[in-house]
């Protein structure tokens, strides 16, 4: 089923999800989600991550660096025409750098450099195993601390939306108030309240991606080999997620949702599709666990 609505999320803008992945602060995260039925496909994901960032005057250098381990749960009697074992497993490594520079309290200029590992690490590591993120962009704010508007806008390159290439960057992010703020933006739309400060509620739209490298020789059906060849997965995911802070450092997530639009695929060495997979609309959930650094060492210096 296709879902033309989609591509109109897709161009809204996608530095909202980008700029979150380091956060202000030092943050370290765990998080596992469960998609389990695209089709006659189930899917698990695992994810860590680490981020700092330091200030230098004004401007803002900071850092990170995660593993997410994607787990594929093929049916196997539905797929006797192709073989999927070297597409169960994808490891991505990210690693994450970020430099905001401050012209004046209204503009800012911003920029992300974030190369990776995605593989499932069954043949030696080699330049096929490499991706490549980037987003160079310019941010306009009004208003201060307690309500402002933020508009971002800018080019990147990147996954997010398959096979790597560039794609337009925009977004609008609005704090209403101490309780309420959205944002408008891909790969994240979100409407948030906060409750007391220990409860905040979210409405999503997230928009994500996965091209993973098969690094060990593929068997096609007319008996060729191939190396190097791509799973591309891209879903669109809406739901609620509930984050309830269980201590100054400590946040729990939860998120239930549902997925219109999956795509899951294997590409050759030249992004052209080798096999389609073949995927519905699906629920999911999602926790995880995060921990705040910052607000310990903030406590401290009390």
């Amino acid at each position: 089923m296709k879902y033309h609505f989609t591509f109109i999320i897709i161009l809204s803008g996608i530095t909202n999800t980008l700029w979150s992945q380091i956060p202000n602060g030092e943050i370290g995260g765990f998080e596992y989600s469960v998609i389990p039925d695209i089709g006659d496909t189930q899917i698990d994901k695992f994810a860590a991550n680490l981020n700092f960032g330091t200030k230098l005057g004004k401007n803002m250098l900071r850092f990170g660096v995660s593993y997410t381990l994607y787990d594929f749960l093929y049916k196997k009697d539905s797929f006797v025409d192709f073989d999927l074992i070297p597409y169960e497993t994808i490891h991505n490594i990210q690693f994450r750098l970020f430099y905001r520079y401050v012209i004046n309290d209204s503009w800012s200029c911003m920029l992300m450099f974030s190369p990776s590992i995605s593989s499932n690490l069954e043949g030696s590591i080699s330049s096929n195993d490499l991706l490549i993120n980037s987003i160079a962009s310019v941010s306009k704010k009004w208003g201060d601390t307690n309500t402002f508007s933020l508009l971002t806008f800018g080019i990147g390159f990147g996954t997010p939306f398959g096979e790597p290439q560039f794609f337009p960057a925009i977004s609008f992010r609005k704090k209403v108030n101490s309780r309420w703020n959205y944002a408008l933006g891909v790969p994240e739309t979100s409407l948030n309240y906060t409750y007391r400060e220990r409860h905040t509620f979210s409405g999503k739209a997230t928009f994500s991606g996965l091209f993973g490298n098969a690094s060990s020789s593929v068997t096609l059906p007319d008996a060729s080999l191939q190396t190097d060849t791509k799973l591309q997965y891209n879903s669109l995911n809406t739901g609620f997620q509930y984050s309830y802070r269980i201590q100054p450092n400590w946040t729990a997530v939860i998120s239930l949702g549902y997925a219109p639009w999956n795509r899951l695929r294997v590409l050759d060495n030249d992004n052209n599709e080798l096999y389609d997979i073949g995927s519905n609309s699906s629920f999911y959930i999602s926790m995880g666990l995060k921990f705040n650094l910052n607000k310990m060492m903030n406590e401290n210096k009390k």
